[in-house]
């Protein structure tokens, strides 16, 4: 599975800040690279979030929960 960028995550959220208003930016890009990384953790040699439905909810949790916009 390919990693979502950061760069690609801005972009996102700058289509969804469009649509729906607020701030534009990022409050803390180590908070938003932690978040996109965080799907793909793996524990002696396995996954933590097999699936793409696990890692989905694993990058939602984390930009809910780190905030980094």
């Amino acid at each position: 599975m390919r990693h979502l960028s950061k760069e690609q995550m801005i972009h996102l959220h700058s289509i969804a800040i469009r649509r729906t208003g607020g701030l534009d930016g990022i409050r803390d890009e180590g908070l938003l690279e932690s978040a996109l990384s965080s799907p793909f953790q793996s524990f002696g040699g396995e996954e933590l979030y097999p699936s793409i439905q696990a890692k989905a909810a694993r990058l939602g949790f984390s930009i809910i929960k780190n905030h980094p916009f």
